[in-house]
């Protein structure tokens, strides 16, 4: 099980990398989301939860804590996280297989792919 700081920081490094990336990420990325929304990710083995603001192809402050208002809910455990931040396991197998729990319309949830 990873620790409170390690999924902290490995959320903070999706963030950043997703910063860094090219103009065409980010304008396919808001053309899927065009309208933004706010993820919230629930870390059950934790006991944990954050969230941050999607909008215009980028990602915004990492939060603490539940969302306020989010559009896209995500539940998983701290190892599944890191590993499909690290590239190790993709989002959508992760859905479908029941390792990950996401409340979101369907053209959200392909929109999100492009996030790991």
């Amino acid at each position: 099980m990873a620790t409170k700081t390690q999924v902290e920081s490995k959320l903070r490094e999706m963030i950043g990398r997703l910063d860094q990336a090219g103009a065409s990420m980010h304008d396919n990325l808001a053309k899927a989301l065009p309208d933004g929304r706010q993820i919230e990710i629930a870390v059950t083995d934790l006991d944990a939860a954050y969230w941050t603001d999607l909008s215009g192809g980028r990602m915004g402050k990492l939060h603490r804590g539940p969302a306020p208002d989010a559009q896209i809910r995500m539940r998983v455990s701290s190892d599944d996280l890191l590993a499909m931040i690290n590239g190790e396991l993709g989002l959508v197998k992760s859905y479908l297989s029941g390792r990950i729990r996401i409340d979101a319309s369907l053209s959200d949830l392909l929109a999100l792919r492009k996030l790991t």
